[in-house]
């Protein structure tokens, strides 16, 4: 069962997939077309504590700012998928404190960040070592918040570093440690077939 609701009446609208897996009669999927509005995602997360699965891509500001209150009212989300979506790294504190049960965490960029950040990766590190699932597309990371992460989330399967190009050099010095310890690994240069989101990126 789908729900769409429909915000606003910009000639140009940002818009915000919401896709959620629910243990109750609420809609196992959402479709939220946003106009610089967070108000949706917001009383969505009022309407049940027990999302599981939350898909966000494309929003605006005002909805990123809006994810640390979102996120403290789903202690049951697993999943967490963020594209061309920010999130602070007091939301992903958030995450941490919010949401003991999340296994999966995406946050994908679509337009080229700082060269050389690593404070998603050292906050990711810290903050949600329960982690099997991490899907990073186009971050910044350096060797630091690799190694970081590779130390903090100790449980990983699966590691998807597609388009982090600060990384290159680095996956063929680390790869003895990726073999033994997460089993499905997506390098920098690996093909985005698959991704959902691939026609938005432009390759360098």
């Amino acid at each position: 069962m789908a729900s769409a609701i429909n915000v606003g009446t910009g000639a140009v609208c940002d818009t915000l997939l919401l896709s959620a897996s629910m243990a109750t009669s609420f809609p196992s999927s959402i479709l939220l077309f946003l106009d610089n509005d967070s108000s949706p995602l917001e009383n969505s997360s009022k309407r049940s504590g027990k999302l599981k699965r939350l898909s966000i891509a494309f929003c605006n500001d005002r909805v990123c700012e809006g994810l640390i209150e979102v996120v403290q009212k789903l202690p049951m989300l697993e999943e967490l998928s963020l594209t061309h979506t920010d999130i602070t790294i007091e939301g992903i504190e958030a995450l941490g404190r919010s949401c003991p049960r999340l296994k999966s965490f995406e946050l994908n960029s679509i337009y080229c960040k700082e060269d050389g950040k690593d404070d998603e990766a050292l906050a990711i590190a810290k903050n949600l070592p329960t982690l099997h699932h991490l899907r990073l597309i186009g971050n910044s990371m350096t060797k630091e918040g690799l190694q970081a992460i590779l130390d903090g989330c100790p449980n990983l399967v699966s590691l998807d570093l597609r388009l982090c190009y600060d990384l290159t050099l680095l996956i063929a010095l680390i790869s003895g440690r990726f073999s033994r310890q997460i089993k499905h690994v997506k390098n920098p240069f690996d093909s985005l077939e698959g991704f959902k989101y691939a026609f938005a990126y432009a390759y360098p």
